[in-house]
């Protein structure tokens, strides 16, 4: 842990005058793009949490479901999360340490329902470790580098917690008690072999002998904790309700609150260069994750956003602290981690959460826009932001559709509170929804399928009797109808550009094929042709170029900007291509059905010259979808994980390492 002394003393000096930190491993504060980022979906009735976090960045914790209750779990660097496997005789797992090698303690329950203390290896492989009592429960929450594991154990009728100790082999050894205290527990362990936590209702140090010593309290307190010790022998915890921090010799030092109404704080851990995390607040509620530095200098670490309190678990040599950040008016905890103050990833977001989520746009400013599917039933139009960040459009509602997005964050869509009455809307970037103005006579039904960065919209709206009308919504809210191709009775917009083009079809009634037009800025309408002998072609996605991409027959397809049509590539053997977006690059996004009818699908990216490229699912999964790509090419759509979920993801423009071209 000493070699991060020098780095993490560089940090703070950094993180004091309120700047960042690019951390090994850390993908939000190094800026990298991932080859996939999973946005995730509504979280489940979960509550989660990071316990210990090491110098690779690696952390352990738990996050906890109605359905499943506690689940240990690892965090990687990247923020990816691994479930840590037990036998089938146990269940209701945490984890409460990792060390510098990736061992993790923590507990889980036996057949018996009975809590045992545990140790996970790298590897995820388990071991149950030693316990004076078959009938007793114990719990492993500290491990140093030489593997050695601290914890409490229940013994004794009537049942007592003692702090227990278990060498690199599983065995256990009880830590004495101090003078006249019948109960005792352990909290953290360093390098040496030194202990702490607490005897009795005081802290106490066992010296890597065994020999146990009281840490005094602030004058005029009677109880104490220690909770955390760092390689140099410094311990930290609290002293009635104020944080404290005992020097090596014993001394205590009463650790400043961040406002000057917080009465009460705790310090939960240090690292090696002296910095300790925590929390800071009026009780038990409205804390604030905090760190203080070596000269007891405290600096508030923020919370995730939309959140109110947050609390600082563990740090590194790195001074990368992990813990989590709420809601208090919403259950459930979320775990987080912070790089520097107010930069802070939410770690739950990696969980399996809800059974499946889309996303359908985004913009210029990677604000993504699609669907979730709560536990509770319909799925809800939703927002991500950049950092994943997911707002539910209507939280009141099952009934609306996301399916469009502007550069100023302005998004159209489609609302059906109505009984059998579609009606076109307009979420403005606060979150309020308008519904829109339906042309005469044709207020039967409406939707809206598309916007540009003025605010025109684009759309269709029908008579009780007639057919959808493509239609255009000014930016004023003003709506008009569009032409059709002639002898045609009805059609659909599905999206303008920035010049006003604007892109859908124009139909017969009863007529099984699908013709594609395309609308100039002036009205005039012309017909797309598709690809010879094909009778169904659709127009989805145009760029400000005017290019435009969709699909004809089973081939996705291309047009140039003067109407020539293009089949793209796809692997052979597949069974169906669709086009679903292009950048202002000419960077295309689709996806292909593999196999037969039903078969698994796959995102794909286009370059200009007709490269083609696979785009990499999440973890463990195997079928993905690329619905929408920004004129700057990142792509959005939806992939399977390894627990059986479709969560939405991003495919960033760059940094697709695991993107593979198949075809040129």
């Amino acid at each position: 842990m000493a070699r991060g002394k020098f780095l993490l003393c560089k940090f703070f000096s950094v993180l004091l005058l309120g700047g960042t930190l690019v951390v090994s491993g850390a993908q939000e504060a190094a800026g990298e793009s991932a080859p996939i980022i999973d946005l995730g979906a509504f979280p489940v009735d979960s509550d989660s949490h990071v316990n210990g976090i090491n110098d690779d960045g690696t952390m352990a914790g738990v996050y906890t479901t109605a359905a499943d209750g506690a689940i240990a779990v690892r965090w990687n660097a990247d923020g990816a999360v691994v479930p840590l496997t037990v036998p089938g005789t146990h269940r209701m797992t945490e984890a409460r340490a990792i060390n510098a090698k990736g061992f993790i303690a923590g507990s889980a329950y036996d057949d018996l329902s009975v809590r045992r203390a545990v140790r996970w290896r790298p590897d995820g492989s388990f071991t149950e470790l030693s316990s004076p009592d078959r009938y007793g429960h114990a719990e492993a929450t500290a491990i140093n580098t030489g593997g050695i594991v601290a914890g409490t154990v229940t013994i004794g009728t009537p049942p007592a917690k003692r702090a227990a100790r278990w060498d690199a082999n599983g065995v256990m050894t009880l830590l004495p008690l101090a003078p006249g205290d019948s109960r005792s527990a352990a909290a953290a362990i360093n390098d040496a072999g030194v202990i702490v936590g607490t005897s009795g209702n005081q802290a106490v140090r066992w010296k890597s002998d065994g020999t146990v010593v009281r840490l005094a309290p602030l004058p005029g307190d009677d109880r104490s904790s220690a909770e955390g010790v760092n390689n140099a022998g410094v311990v930290v915890g609290g002293s009635g309700a104020r944080p404290v921090r005992w020097a090596a010799n014993g001394t205590v030092t009463a650790l400043p609150l961040l406002r000057p109404g917080d009465a009460a704080g705790d310090a939960k851990a240090i690292n090696d260069s002296g910095v300790i995390t925590g929390s800071s607040g009026i009780g038990g509620s409205a804390r604030s994750a905090v760190v203080w530095d070596a000269r007891g200098t405290i600096t508030d670490l923020g919370a995730l956003p939309g959140h109110d309190q947050s609390a600082g678990a563990a740090i590194n040599a790195l001074g990368v602290v992990a813990g989590d950040s709420e809601r208090t008016s919403v259950r459930g905890r979320h775990a987080a981690r912070w790089t520097a103050p107010h930069r802070v990833t939410d770690l739950s977001r990696s969980f399996p959460g809800g059974e499946r989520a889309e996303a359908f746009a985004i913009n210029v400013h990677g604000q993504a826009i699609g669907q979730s599917l709560p536990p509770e039933g319909m799925a809800h139009p939703v927002t991500w932001s950049r950092g994943g960040v997911l707002t539910d459009l209507s939280p009141g509602s099952n009934t609306p559709k996301a399916n469009a997005i502007n550069a100023h964050g302005v998004i159209v869509g489609t609302d059906n509170r109505e009984l059998s009455k579609d009606r076109a809307v307009r979420w403005e970037p606060d979150g309020t929804m308008t519904g829109l103005k339906e042309p005469e006579y044709h207020t039967y039904r409406s939707l809206a399928s598309g916007i540009n960065d003025s605010g025109a919209i684009v759309g269709s709206a029908r008579s009780r009797r007639g057919s959808l009308q493509p239609t255009r919504w000014a930016p004023d809210g003003t709506p008009a109808l569009l032409p059709l191709l002639p002898g045609h009775d009805g059609g659909f917009a599905k999206a303008i550009n920035n010049r006003g083009v604007i892109i859908g079809r124009s139909d017969i009634r009863g007529e099984t094929g699908r013709h594609a037009v395309r609308w100039a800025p002036d009205g005039t309408v012309t017909e797309l042709a598709g690809l010879p002998g094909e009778t169904y072609t659709h127009a989805v996605a145009l760029n400000d170029r005017g290019e435009i991409v969709g699909y004809s027959g089973e081939h996705a397809v291309r047009w140039s900007p003067d109407g020539r049509v293009t089949k793209l590539s796809i692997p052979e053997g597949t069974y169906h291509g669709e086009a679903t977006g292009i950048s202002d690059a000419g960077i295309v996004s689709g996806w292909y059905r593999a196999g037969v009818a039903g078969g698994p699908g796959q995102a794909l990216r286009w370059t200009p010259d007709g490269t083609v490229t696979e785009l990499p699912p999440l973890p463990g999964g195997h079928e993905t979808k690329a619905n929408g790509i920004n004129a700057l090419g990142d792509i959005v759509g939806s992939s399977d994980n390894s627990a059986g979920k479709v969560h939405a993801v991003r495919w960033p423009a760059t940094g697709n390492a695991a993107a593979q071209p198949v075809i040129r």
